[in-house]
């Protein structure tokens, strides 16, 4: 029978079942089916989340143990479904396919422990993708991995942008950071960085060219003097006027930086702003190091 056949028909039975109680999640079932991905037994797939899935079904429709049995084989394509296929006598149950199905398809060790030390967040890959990644391949290599080696492997590959700024602020956490932690300062830093390239974008964009409009009109006056009959005692004039009002002939070592620049920010290390007003201050104490006992004028890591 195809499988599309085979997938209305549990669809079909299960709405049957759950119609009578609730048209909406039996609705919500049919969905749910639908949607949830086929498993083949690709490297590239995660078995464990294919698990997930299917158990995640049961958190908001009433089925049985042997509903997800028929749906999760249902799913089987591939590989997956010719292992299945042929050891289909002893996976008569779902808990006996799940444990089954988790010891055939899993990683190895060894792979798993490669592919979490080589982990780095990818260009245009979000940070809650890349912790969910993280999360799952460390419990893959140890399900009772210690929490402050998975904020370690999540700094590691967290993109360089966010890196230095994650780690300050979970230091000066006064106990060991929790992956929940982490996550949390890694969007705050995250945001602040979307904001900040936004600004500048804006800026960029609505910034006016102050000099030419200057220089242009100064180019007509200067067009009318040197039609005039005095000639060339005003042609003197307008190139003194042109040399003043073009700083890159009057002052060709003046400083093109924005004024928006300043000297990188002793606190967070941004040169968006001084750091008398970091918004990462702290109220009392040393602004460089959050020491209670000096001011950040006495600090000595100003000076390393």
């Amino acid at each position: 029978m195809p499988a599309t056949n085979t997938d209305s028909t549990i669809s079909a039975t299960s709405s049957s079942t759950t119609t009578s109680v609730d048209p909406f999640l039996a609705s919500l079932q049919a969905t749910a089916l639908k949607e949830l991905q086929k498993f083949t037994g690709d490297s590239t797939q995660k078995v464990t989340q294919f698990i997930n899935a299917v158990e995640h079904l049961r958190t908001f429709t009433p089925l049985t143990d042997v509903m997800l049995h028929s749906v999760a084989t249902l799913k089987l394509s591939g590989s997956a479904f010719n292992w299945y296929d042929n050891n289909r006598d002893s996976l008569d149950s779902w808990s006996l396919l799940k444990t089954n199905l988790f010891a055939r398809f899993k990683p190895s060790l060894s792979v798993a422990k490669t592919q979490l030390k080589e982990r780095r967040q990818q260009p245009g890959e979000s940070l809650l993708e890349y912790y969910d990644d993280v999360i799952d391949l460390c419990k893959q290599v140890d399900s009772t991995m210690p929490l402050h080696m998975i904020v370690d492997y999540l700094q590691d590959g967290v993109r360089n942008e966010l890196k230095i700024h994650i780690k300050r602020r979970l230091k000066a956490l006064p106990d060991a950071p929790s992956p929940a932690q982490f996550l949390t300062i890694a969007r705050d830093e995250d945001e602040l960085q979307q904001e900040l390239l936004q600004y500048q974008s804006s800026t960029i964009t609505t910034a006016q060219p102050y000099f030419a409009h200057i220089t242009a009109a100064t180019g007509t006056s200067n067009a009318r003097i040197n039609n005039s009959s005095t000639g060339s005692s005003y042609a003197g004039l307008s190139s003194y006027s042109t040399r003043t009002i073009n700083p890159s002939i009057s002052s060709p070592s003046r400083s093109t930086t924005s004024q928006n620049q300043f000297r990188p920010c002793l606190i967070c290390n941004r040169s968006n702003h001084r750091t008398i007003n970091c918004y990462f201050k702290h109220p009392s104490g040393c602004y460089k190091c959050g020491a209670s006992d000096h001011v950040v004028h006495n600090c000595p890591q100003v000076f390393q």
